[in-house]
């Protein structure tokens, strides 16, 4: 127990709120409550946006470091791969379909990490990220879910998957869209529960 301690800090406690938010989210899912399902996923994007800019900003071993990095990514594949998929899956049925969308997406998900992992170069700045970044579906499924139908849902995680693996540029967010995200996730969220 004494070795895990080391690496307690406030980013990786940041990160692990994401994930309790994220398994949160897949159990009101589970229960049928969607809109507070949603919501959970929503504010578990809001902190994998931020648990990064923390880790920056403190001090930290190479060791702590490279565990922040691994531990966000197992992270990222439980609330922003798996959970989505949970959703999806309950609100649009276990059709053949579904499984097959949920099953790409989820693969696409994990390649995506992988890939960021094996390719970034520790205590770089990246400017750019190769891949539409997975936590981009926590603002993507909720606008889905909102303004379409249980079709647009599916195709939202398909479209989605696919972006992941694109070899595209997508900007890492930075200065003004640190507000800008979590505007739009608020808005998102009180557009979610009017409607």
């Amino acid at each position: 127990m004494q070795i895990f301690l080391i690496f307690i800090n406030a980013a990786n406690c940041i990160t692990m709120l994401g994930l309790l938010l994220s398994l949160s989210s897949g159990f009101f899912a589970l229960d049928g409550n969607i809109k507070i399902s949603i919501t959970f996923l929503i504010v578990a994007g809001i902190c994998d946006l931020f648990d990064g800019v923390v880790a920056r900003k403190i001090k930290r071993t190479s060791e702590e470091k490279e565990f922040g990095i691994q531990l966000d990514t197992v992270v990222d594949v439980v609330s922003f791969g798996v959970i989505p998929t949970v959703i999806v899956f309950l609100t649009a049925g276990a059709a053949w379909y579904v499984l097959a969308v949920c099953a790409f997406y989820i693969m696409c998900a994990v390649t995506r990490l992988a890939y960021f992992n094996a390719t970034t170069v520790p205590n770089t700045d990246v400017k750019h990220y190769r891949g539409l970044p997975v936590t981009y579906i926590a603002l993507i499924l909720p606008i889905a879910m909102i303004f379409g139908s249980t079709i647009i849902s599916i195709l939202s995680l398909f479209i989605t998957g696919i972006l992941f693996i694109l070899n595209i540029k997508i900007s890492k967010p930075r200065g003004i869209w640190y507000a800008v995200f979590p505007l739009s996730a608020i808005v998102l969220t009180v557009l979610w529960w009017l409607l």
